[in-house]
């Protein structure tokens, strides 16, 4: 498999980075089991706009 089949994670909680496939919808942390996760290489898991912000100001 390629690099653009998987999405790099770090967990908020315990700080662990980790690879996931980018076809799984919610990934968790390896070694906590973690739920919150930053996305530092990847596709994001949503594609549409922001909720809380005005379109004018949205940088997605």
């Amino acid at each position: 498999m390629t690099d653009e089949n998987y999405r790099i994670f770090k967990c908020a909680s315990c700080g662990t980075e980790f690879r996931a496939e980018a076809r799984e919808r919610a990934p968790r942390c390896p070694e906590c089991g973690g739920k919150v996760l930053i996305l530092l290489e990847g596709e994001s898991l949503s594609k549409g706009k922001c909720a809380g912000c005005a379109a004018s100001s949205c940088s997605t």
